[in-house]
Order: C-alpha cells, then sequence, then structure tokens
C-alpha cells in the first residue's frame, strides 16, 4: 500500500478515555484487562487495543524456575494511570504510565505485577475484563494481590472494553477495508480449486497462501462440503484432502487479520455443475436473510432490528432455528469477534462506525450453503466494507 496504516498515540489516549467514562458510569476504580498472544491469532484485542502491545510469545505452561504467564499479558486502568504488567521486558506500550515486565524465573506471576500497580490504593471496586483469556491460576493469584486493596470481590466486566471498541474510527475503518481486500483475494484464489478432481486442501492452501504474500495471517478455515462422499471430521483442521466432485456443494467461512483487524467472510459454491433446486433454495435464503439484516442496519435501528428482519425471511424459508450451528445472525468485527451480536432481544442502537459481519449458515433439503458479508455502518445505512467474490 502506498499509505502506511498506523493508530496514532492521540487515538490511543481517546480509547483509553472512553473506557475511563464506562468505568465511572459502572462505579469501578481499576479494571484489569487481561489478554492472550502468541500464535498467529489470539484473544490479544483489548490490550493492542489500549496500548499498542502484542504478546508475541506461544502461551505456553509455567514451568516453575523458568518461566511464568509466557504469552500473556495485563493492562491496569485507572482514573490517572495505565500500566501495561507482562512478561516482555522490551515492551513499549503506547500512552502506559509505567510498563512491569515479569522475570518468570523468579517464581513471580502477571497477578503480583497488578497488585504491585495497585499499590498505595484502598477501598477500590476492581473489574476485570478478558477473563475468557485467562486461567484459573491466573484469576486466582489476581485474586490474591488485590484482596488488601480492594471492597468486596473482583467484577467481571467483560464487556466494557469491547463496548467502546465497537464504534471504529476512520484508521480502524481504513484497516479493516484492507483486511477486507485481502480476504477477497484469498477467496478469488482459492476458488480457482473449486473443480472437480482437486481437493479441499488445495483451495485452502490457496487461500493460505494470498493471505501471508498480503501481510495477512489465517485465523480458521471451516470447510464443509455436501455432495455424494461427505466424511465427517474427526479432528480440526475442517477441511481434509477429500476430493470434489461434480455437483458437490463446497462451503467455507474465511477468516483471517491484517495487522490484528479481521475480515470474516462466507460463500458456497456447486462444483462442476449447476445447482440443484434444494442448492439453490438454501444459497437463496442465506443471502437474502443477510441482505435484510445489511438492509435494516441504519442510524435509529437497533441491533435487534437487523436480527428480526433476517430472521422473518429465514422462519418463512423453515430455517430450523434450533439446531442452528451458531445461535446469532453476526457479531461486530474489528480486533476479533466481538460485540454487538446480532440477536433479536439486543436493543443496542445502531451507530455510525460499527462494523459488522452479518451471517448465516442455512441447511435444508439434505444440503446447505452460507453467506456473510462485512459491513461498515455510515448516515445513509450499511456499506461493505470491501466488495467480494460471489462464488455461487
Amino acid at each position: 500500500m502506498s499509505v502506511e496504516l498506523q493508530i496514532t498515540p492521540s487515538e490511543y489516549v481517546a480509547r483509553v478515555a472512553g473506557v475511563r467514562r464506562l468505568m465511572a458510569e459502572s462505579e469501578l476504580d481499576a479494571i484489569v484487562v487481561w489478554g492472550r498472544g502468541g500464535g498467529t491469532i489470539e484473544r490479544y484485542g483489548n490490550v493492542l487495543y489500549l496500548c499498542g502491545h502484542y504478546a508475541v510469545f506461544p502461551t505456553i505452561r509455567d514451568v516453575p524456575g523458568v518461566w511464568s504467564d509466557r504469552g500473556y499479558a495485563a493492562v491496569v486502568v485507572t482514573a490517572d494511570e495505565l500500566v501495561l504488567c507482562s512478561e516482555d521486558v522490551d515492551a513499549e506500550p503506547i500512552g502506559a504510565t509505567r510498563h512491569l515486565a515479569l522475570d518468570g524465573r523468579s517464581g513471580g506471576s502477571l497477578g503480583e505485577l497488578v497488585g504491585e500497580a495497585l499499590r498505595g490504593g484502598s477501598g477500590l471496586r476492581i473489574g476485570v475484563v478478558g477473563s475468557d483469556t485467562m486461567t484459573a491460576k491466573q484469576l486466582a493469584a489476581v485474586d490474591r494481590a488485590t484482596e488488601g486493596l480492594r471492597r468486596g470481590a473482583l467484577v467481571l466486566a467483560d464487556d466494557l472494553v469491547e463496548t467502546v471498541r465497537s464504534i471504529k474510527s476512520e484508521t480502524e475503518i481504513a484497516l479493516l477495508r484492507r483486511a477486507g481486500e485481502i480476504g477477497n483475494r484469498a477467496l478469488t484464489a482459492g476458488a480457482e480449486f473449486l473443480v472437480p478432481g482437486a481437493r479441499e486442501t488445495d483451495a485452502v492452501a490457496a487461500m493460505v497462501a494470498e493471505l501471508t504474500r498480503n501481510e495477512a495471517v489465517m485465523a480458521n478455515a471451516f470447510v464443509y462440503t455436501f455432495g455424494a462422499e461427505a466424511p465427517g471430521i474427526p479432528a480440526p483442521p475442517t477441511y481434509s484432502n477429500r476430493v470434489l466432485q461434480a455437483g458437490d456443494l463446497f462451503t467455507v467461512d474465511l477468516t483471517g487479520a491484517y495487522r490484528g483487524y479481521f475480515f470474516d467472510f462466507a460463500r458456497s459454491r456447486v462444483v462442476g455443475a449447476e445447482p440443484t433446486a434444494p442448492q439453490e433454495a438454501a444459497y437463496r435464503l442465506a443471502r437474502t436473510s443477510i441482505d435484510a439484516a445489511a438492509d435494516a442496519a441504519r442510524p435509529g435501528a437497533t441491533v435487534g432490528d437487523l436480527a428480526r428482519a433476517a430472521d422473518e425471511l429465514l422462519a418463512e424459508g423453515g430455517y430450523d432455528f434450533e439446531h442452528a450451528e451458531f445461535q446469532a445472525g453476526g457479531h461486530g468485527l474489528g480486533l476479533g469477534f466481538e460485540a454487538p451480536w446480532i440477536r433479536p432481544e439486543n436493543d443496542r442502537p445502531i451507530e455510525v462506525g460499527m462494523t459488522l459481519a452479518l451471517e448465516r449458515f442455512v441447511v435444508m433439503g439434505g444440503t446447505a450453503a452460507t453467506f456473510e458479508r462485512n459491513v461498515v455502518i455510515t448516515a445513509d445505512g450499511a456499506v461493505d466494507l470491501a466488495p467480494v467474490l460471489d462464488l455461487w
């Protein structure tokens, strides 16, 4: 790209200010924001969002006397401080007032660093964000380290940072657009192998190669082929060396990230033949329901309005909600899968700057098809983040 896309220090300041406003509304004096790094795609989003730090090392089990909490990080946010606690001594967090680095060989833990970051306070109401990225041992360490500093128990506040994250800046939207462009290239490359005699893995390999050439990484490629020979997948990955046959219906939900920001596209194609009536019906129901949700996604609506717009069409088409593989019609999209979740009971207002992945996997008539769009909410409604190949 000719233009370098970077989050500016002033944007990090604005993000933390937004988090502090929600802390005040929730009557929290401090929050401990946990993140897990390592590998290609992990649960790094909240920590990266607040101070630009990504824990590169893979998360591994502690080995006493050698290392501890490898691949993890925590950010402590109070009214006047932002402290990064990490096992990376060379980390350079943006906007942090302090960085406390862990010496794993001493037998210490990030939980103890959290206690050090908060030392001097008393009677604090402390929230924990990102509890799903922590081990039970880590949560217990934070509990012990803050016991004498807080009043009451730790408060789970997992959605606090995500609420701020759900409204994107112009730079974030540009990064998501770039991610979408790369995802489209990957889907296009994989489509060349959706022919009789090719393997599922040939298509996935082409997608991965295209992502790699464009400085992106694959988070997942959920592949399901419906046809005469469709073996179950006993273990990861969900794709195999199964040979595609004419008339098979190939589906893929491809997710990847560019500089931490995700794309998430689902598409279907019938291999080497015209679609049958059941195949066409499954695809049309998936696509029209998603298009209906996108049409409803405009300021003044609620997230529930989107869900209901899609669900009405699905119900008319005989969609089996009870046995759906995902109990939502999509989700927020940014530094991972995030709020808001597209559910009928979600009354959160649709706002300009939201970015959503609207999706549906429709199983009916002995076959299935899938469709997914990534959109940004503008003053005029939903706009696709990037043009994406329609494999159908």
